[in-house]
């Protein structure tokens, strides 16, 4: 009877250790369940985070795109605008010129004044032109440059040094240092030799 009863507690005492170890594993189990949907939550949260800062950034960008095409409308107009109101300027100053010449032409049956009126016209036109930036290129007895000049003839000469000027055949301009149209001119080259020799 006795070793029954010993047989008996062992079995309930096993089945006790065995009841703790499960709840243990449980208790475990659920702990981890725990921490798996905290971070699941934390991710979600992140998620949705981001969700709206990306949908910002979006939004930022499609202001951003719509001002700067604005922005480059804006510039376009002004530029318009400027050189709309530069051409009034200077065809403003330009129609003066115009009225120089009516008043020239009613005096053409006196042909040294009319000469001395357009002369008068002429010089007044450069200055206004000269005031807005132009500048004349008359090059005479200078060395012939590329970058202002252009050769319309070369002419053999031994009284002039070789790439100099011989003659300006027609004015050139620049535009606040820009040329605009290079000096047309003639061009001392050194004579080509010419061969000895005849029959004999």
């Amino acid at each position: 009877m006795k070793e029954k009863k010993e047989k008996k507690e062992k079995k309930l005492e096993g089945k006790e250790e065995e009841k703790k170890l499960m709840e243990g594993s449980s208790n475990k189990e659920k702990s981890e369940l725990e921490e798996i949907k905290k971070e699941l939550e934390k991710l979600k949260k992140e998620n949705e985070e981001l969700k709206k800062r990306n949908k910002e950034l979006e939004d930022y960008a499609k202001r951003l795109r719509a001002s700067f095409e604005n922005y480059k409308r804006e510039v376009a107009e002004e530029k318009k605008r400027i050189i709309k109101n530069a051409n009034e300027y200077l065809v403003d100053k330009i129609t003066q010129v115009l009225d120089d010449f009516d008043r020239a032409f009613k005096m053409a049956e006196n042909s040294e004044g009319f000469i001395d009126g357009v002369k008068k016209i002429y010089k007044k036109l450069v200055n206004i032109l000269e005031t807005e930036g132009l500048a004349v290129i008359n090059p005479e007895k200078e060395m012939f440059d590329p970058f202002e000049h252009e050769a319309f003839e070369k002419v053999e000469s031994e009284e002039h040094e070789e790439y100099s000027i011989v003659e300006v055949v027609e004015k050139g301009y620049k535009f606040h240092g820009k040329v605009l149209k290079p000096a047309k001119v003639k061009v001392a080259i050194k004579p080509s030799k010419k061969e000895e020799g005849g029959d004999n």
